[in-house]
């Protein structure tokens, strides 16, 4: 708030203009260059106020949006309402198609703010809370974006904090949000509700793919530089010389991938109260993996991302995973290994299903183990 009411305070404009407005109560939020009001603020689509102060005695807060803060906030509007023709009153919502929208930003280190974190990292707090209301299929979405450099600002790569919470921590939330009995219901209906995350990468895709900690594995498990479609499967997209990035970030929203699947399936793995029984080739392998070594979460899910984001030639995702567990199982073809006596290497190199036929070998031999200590 101003100390002084006799400096007003300027609005720095999202498409290039500045307009001086001393009541701050009803600040324009974003401003066209002929100084028409865009959205305003405090309102539905938008909060906190966005000042840009010129004199020393005026304080802002929350604090001023950055450049890629700014120009995500008006690729939303611009994407969505081409004509100019968006809503004029704070409490109206941004339409895409059928579906409202809701935007509001996302503030750190504040109690009532959402928030994220894996293992024993700092909470990841993400700018911009999208939230997305499909009446047709009663589905909410409670979408988060964060703009952000991941050169430097994801030093992990695939492990790193902020990505493990875009595309992991939603499922384990889903999964808490399910067993404490919670439904969300409005209008008297049930709806359905889910948590998904996009990063808007300001990083360029040549930074990012040249860097190891990126890597993916091809279906033979060599390293391999991601291309701009595999970011895309792991939620991180990157802005474009027009808008249409926009549409991307909100499918992402709104739309699972195999990807997601996985990483549902990780997350009942690590629910310690959960019995999980997979079924089909992935499951078992993600099984194994949990079965195999004392992972962190963040370092499952790095490597279930190195190594099924991208597909193969036939779209076929975790090739690599697949053919890896038939060497494994080629270790049965000793003789006497683990009670189950020798086998045809014809037989297992040619075995349907290997992910599926360890997992069943290790289990049992697991027993047998544990029959004969006991005994």
């Amino acid at each position: 708030m101003p100390r002084n009411r006799s400096v007003p305070p300027l609005q720095g404009g999202l498409f290039g203009a500045s307009l001086s407005c001393p009541d701050i109560d009803n600040l324009p939020l974003i401003v066209e260059p002929q100084g028409a009001i865009e959205v305003l603020a405090p309102g539905s689509v938008y909060q906190p106020l966005l000042l840009s102060p010129r004199a020393d005695n005026i304080d802002v807060g929350p604090g001023k949006l950055d450049e890629h803060e700014e120009a995500f906030v008006r690729d939303l509007i611009r994407r969505l309402y081409p004509a100019g023709n968006h809503p004029r009153s704070s409490q109206t919502p941004l339409k895409w198609g059928h579906k409202e929208i809701w935007l509001k930003r996302n503030i750190e280190k504040r109690d009532d703010s959402f928030r994220l974190r894996v293992d024993n990292s700092d909470w990841f707090y993400p700018d911009f809370i999208v939230w997305i209301l499909d009446y047709e299929t009663r589905t909410q979405v409670f979408g988060f974006v964060d703009p952000k450099g991941l050169t430097l600002g994801a030093g992990g790569g695939w492990s790193d904090s902020k990505v493990v919470c875009t595309l992991y921590m939603p499922h384990v939330v889903e999964r808490q949000l399910a067993a404490s009995g919670q439904e969300v219901e409005f209008a008297g209906r049930t709806w359905t509700f889910r948590v998904r995350g996009v990063l808007v990468s300001t990083s360029s895709l040549a930074s990012l793919s040249a860097q190891a900690k990126f890597n993916v594995r091809d279906d033979e498990g060599r390293n391999a530089s991601p291309d701009e479609a595999d970011f895309r499967r792991a939620r991180i997209v990157f802005p474009k010389t027009d808008t249409s990035y926009i549409d991307e970030v909100l499918q992402l929203l709104c739309r699972d991938s195999t990807l997601d699947h996985l990483l549902a399936v990780s997350a009942t793995l690590f629910d310690n109260s959960a019995y999980f029984t997979p079924s089909g080739e992935v499951e078992h392998d993600l099984a194994l993996r949990h079965q195999e070594g004392s992972h962190s979460e963040s370092e499952f899910v790095a490597a279930v991302v190195g190594d099924y984001l991208r597909p193969d030639s036939t779209g076929h995702h975790g090739a690599w995973a697949s053919k890896n567990r038939r060497r494994q199982l080629m270790d049965y073809t000793s003789d006497g290994k683990w009670g189950f006596g020798g086998e045809k290497v014809s037989d297992i190199r040619d075995h349907p299903t290997p992910c599926e036929e360890l997992w069943k070998r290790k289990q049992k031999a697991g027993k047998v183990r544990g029959g004969t200590g006991e005994g």
